[in-house]
């Protein structure tokens, strides 16, 4: 009994500090100081793994041969991705942007919403919570071809840290 007792205080004790650093410009902070090859390995393994089905299909060769910003308004963070033998690759990470051809820009909570499958990408966009600017064909392509991606690919931890952002931070969008 008293090591259950243990066990949930170190839990909460735990989520307390990793809540603590989830908010937006923690987020890109910490995410922005991390070398660029482990963002661009962890990066391409979840965007490949949570894709697989897609990519098996074809449906990210539209991308091929060019580059998608993605913006985390709040966070700082600018995330290139393009596709490159059959695989998702993202090619650059850090808080400036540089030329794509196309980006969509969101909040992290947004794009927190979006991973969850708590929101659709359109009601965002027709909200103005999701921009697009550059060659729009390709972003709302990007933007139709996320959509289809099957929550129970994503890691679970994953999905643990998303939903501790968004309960952090519901109150404040």
């Amino acid at each position: 009994m008293q090591r259950l007792a243990l066990k949930q205080r170190i839990d909460q004790r735990i989520t307390a500090k990793v809540a603590s650093l989830l908010s937006p410009k923690s987020l890109g902070t910490i995410a922005t100081m991390c070398p660029f090859g482990f963002n661009k390995k962890l990066i391409s393994y979840l965007l490949n793994d949570a894709f697989v089905e897609q990519i098996a299909d074809g449906d990210f060769e539209f991308l091929q041969g060019r580059n998608l910003m993605v913006e985390l308004i709040d966070a700082g963070c600018f995330i290139g991705i393009s596709y490159v033998n059959q695989r998702l690759l993202c090619n650059y990470f850090d808080s400036v942007s540089i030329a794509s051809d196309a980006t969509l820009s969101l909040n992290s909570y947004d794009a927190i919403l979006l991973i969850e499958q708590t929101i659709d990408p359109d009601a965002l966009f027709f909200q103005r919570k999701l921009k697009i600017s550059g060659d729009t064909e390709l972003a709302h392509q990007a933007k139709n071809t996320i959509d289809t991606l099957d929550q129970e690919r994503i890691p679970k931890v994953v999905l643990r840290l998303a939903s501790l952002y968004r309960e952090r931070f519901a109150l404040s969008t």
